[in-house]
């Protein structure tokens, strides 16, 4: 009889083991965040079309419409959440990944998310304290989205996980959180503390589950919390195997905090298109449209020694941003950052810096060239790139801070791009804000020539004697000139 009852015990786990077999082919990926993972975009008809059945969704809470059943697997139509939630950043990261893989690959999602809530809500040791802090006049409805999960959304994570583990295999983990903790410098770690917690929760291989951590709505798009973004560059730094996802470039929806429709669906490309190169695959993604200038770059510098005394300008190829002098006031002594359309116009004062020597060993003064190509001079004396007290400003040397026009600049062949470390400040060059950032930023050191786009009218012109012309073949005046590109003796010509 003991036998028996062993070998009908063994047929059954047999039986329910082959019932419940991992496909290896079934790639699943751990969400969790605020409401950006949630989703804040209502989804557009273009949003429900085209999902392939490759796509699933596990529900991770209970859904009346559409119905749907906690722990169960879903085509991945949106809301993938929860009801009453929008477009994320699941979305078109599981679509991007499907269309890049191959057909007998499926990938599903398993998105855990609150809006509002701070990375505490799924810290195991802080969620209770965390949860008992709220008000319930004021965060009523906060409290209520965590009582979805029970209160512990960590933990409903896990849960929904172990179910995946049963028939796909957990390729990575995607974190879109900050805003609620935005700037605080132990936010990495605190990530860092939930992703090991998952890692050993779920019997994981850390090499072989990256994380993928989006960074917030950037300042220059009007994001409240584009600062956080400094934080969230550092945890590659604390968790090795972790990828930050840039959001350059992408429109919020007005309130500073949460992206547009649009702008979900080129986030969740951009989380996709990184996990698919861990893979050896290079995916093709919709780009929001740049904004172009008059100029353009030319020749991009791979060293200091390469530049020497030419001339260059100072560009961000990942935001498609550049350093410029404004021209509109007679003497403007601040430096600008902007896009390309603003940056790169003919008619700014300066766009371009040389290289000087500086007394400090190693570094070097950026001294700020007009279009025309003289030096420009602030409060009658040579003007440089300095950073100050509290921005970058064009002054004399050490006009602010000491050693403030002194610039250590190292060109890094892995990130195609030059570091600009200030002497004075201690930190790197990075917006017009004072350069103190930590990690530094990749820029383009480069020359610049006039746009392509416009050209072909030039041929149209036939100019007698020096007559100036305009781009579009306007015959104009020279005492009533603006500064920018013109056409004299057929050629292109910066006045």
């Amino acid at each position: 009889m003991k036998n028996f009852f062993l070998t009908s015990m063994l047929l059954m786990s047999s039986l329910l083991g082959a019932k419940g077999e991992v496909d290896p082919n079934f790639y699943v990926y751990l969400c969790f965040g605020q409401s950006n993972m949630e989703g804040n975009a209502a989804p557009e008809s273009v949003d429900y079309e085209n999902i392939s059945p490759r796509f699933q969704m596990l529900a991770c809470v209970d859904f009346q419409n559409p119905a749907r059943t906690m722990g169960q697997w879903y085509t991945a139509t949106p809301p993938i959440v929860r009801q009453g939630t929008g477009l994320g950043m699941a979305d078109y990261f599981g679509r991007t990944m499907v269309k890049n893989l191959p057909d007998n690959v499926k990938v599903g999602v398993i998105d855990v998310a609150i809006g509002g809530t701070k990375i505490e809500g799924f810290m195991e040791d802080e969620v209770d304290a965390y949860i008992a802090s709220m008000d319930p006049t004021t965060e009523g409805w906060l409290i209520n989205y965590f009582k979805a999960y029970d209160n512990h959304p960590y933990k409903r994570l896990v849960d929904m996980a172990k179910i995946a583990q049963k028939t796909g295999v957990i390729k990575g983990i995607l974190l879109h959180q900050g805003e609620s903790n935005n700037t605080q410098s132990d936010w990495p770690q605190k990530v860092k503390a939930i992703y090991d917690q998952l890692i050993s929760d779920l019997n994981l291989n850390a090499a072989d589950v990256p994380l993928f951590v989006g960074e917030t709505v950037r300042t220059e798009q009007g994001g409240y919390c584009g600062g956080h973004n400094g934080v969230i560059a550092n945890v590659p730094s604390v968790i090795p195997n972790s990828y930050v996802i840039s959001s350059a470039n992408c429109a919020q929806k007005g309130d500073g905090l949460h992206f547009t429709a649009a702008s979900y669906r080129i986030m969740g490309q951009r989380y996709a298109k990184q996990a698919l190169s861990l893979m050896g695959i290079d995916a093709q993604i919709d780009e929001p449209q740049m904004p172009t200038g008059e100029l353009e770059i030319d020749k991009r510098f791979t060293s200091v020694e390469e530049i020497g005394s030419t001339t260059f300008a100072i560009v961000n190829e990942a935001e498609a941003k550049a350093f410029y002098v404004e021209g509109r006031s007679e003497q403007p002594q601040f430096v600008d950052y902007d896009t390309y359309d603003k940056s790169l116009s003919a008619s700014n004062l300066a766009v371009h810096f040389r290289l000087e020597p500086s007394t400090v060993s190693g570094a070097y003064m950026l001294r700020c060239i007009k279009m025309n190509g003289d030096g420009y001079s602030f409060w009658g004396a040579n003007a440089y790139l300095n950073s100050g007290n509290f921005s970058c400003f064009v002054l004399g040397p050490n006009q602010d801070i000491a050693n403030g026009s002194d610039w250590i600049i190292e060109y890094d062949a892995t990130k195609k791009g030059f570091a600009l470390k200030n002497v004075g400040a201690g930190g790197y060059l990075k917006d017009t804000g004072k350069a103190e950032y930590t990690t530094p930023t990749y820029f383009t050191l480069c020359t610049l020539k006039s746009a392509t786009s416009g050209v072909t009218p030039i041929r149209t012109v036939k100019p007698q004697d020096d007559a100036i012309y305009t781009l579009d073949g306007r015959r104009v005046q020279p005492g009533n000139l603006r500064h920018g590109i013109y056409i004299v003796n057929g050629k292109k010509t910066i006045r």
